[in-house]
């Protein structure tokens, strides 16, 4: 949704917020992997109950996974093979955050918290899988509100105010919703276009062009 909102303009906010950005010389797949890294780390950190500095890596990691894109713009080098190898580390960034949530509640015998992080795994999966397997035939399906960029942000408030599992509620509760809302969409778009053999969300279809 956030992504959705800025558009063409999230490039602008980037470089207004980090102006350094402009003079970055480093490969795109190099920030995302130090995305990845940092993430891990963070995981980490959860599994250690050390929430405030895991809300800190979680700042640093979501910094990398907001401005890979833009240098990838910046320096010519966006392609479908980049976008694909960003998607599956984003992927991964995210169940290693949520493992280490899981052990550690895991450890301190929570049986309730370890299954409401399988909850917020399964629906952020799902959230994930149903636009991707829409998009096999559709232009795109961005429907429901908890993308990736809002599930990273409740999770670096939860880890710096120590409310990690009212966070994890938040993100299992609404990529569910997410997830169910795109289901129901997407069933409806898959159906027009077999219907009609065009692309309901193509932009130019959209707009009438």
């Amino acid at each position: 949704m956030i992504n959705e909102r800025l558009g063409s303009d999230v490039d602008a906010v980037v470089y207004r917020l980090f102006p350094f950005v402009r003079s970055l010389r480093v490969h795109p797949d190099t920030l995302t992997l130090a995305g990845a890294l940092v993430s891990f780390f963070a995981a980490w950190a959860l599994a250690e109950e050390q929430r405030f500095g895991a809300g800190l890596l979680l700042m640093v990691a979501g910094f990398f996974d907001l401005v890979d894109g833009v240098v990838a713009r910046q320096q010519g080098l966006s392609s479908s093979a980049g976008a694909f190898f960003d998607s599956s580390i984003d992927r991964l960034s995210d169940l290693m955050i949520f493992g280490g949530i899981a052990v550690a509640r895991a450890s301190a015998g929570d049986t309730a918290g370890t299954v409401l992080v399988m909850w917020a795994i399964t629906a952020t999966v799902m959230t994930s899988y149903t636009r991707a397997s829409a998009e096999k035939r559709l232009h795109t399906l961005k429907v429901g509100m908890m993308e990736r960029g809002e599930r990273f942000g409740v999770l670096i408030v939860g880890a710096l105010s120590g409310f990690v599992l009212t966070a994890v509620l938040a993100i299992a509760v609404g990529a569910t919703i997410t997830a169910l809302q795109r289901v129901r969409e997407g069933r409806r778009l898959l159906r027009e276009l077999d219907a009609t053999g065009v692309d309901p969300t193509r932009e130019e279809v959209a707009s009438g062009g």
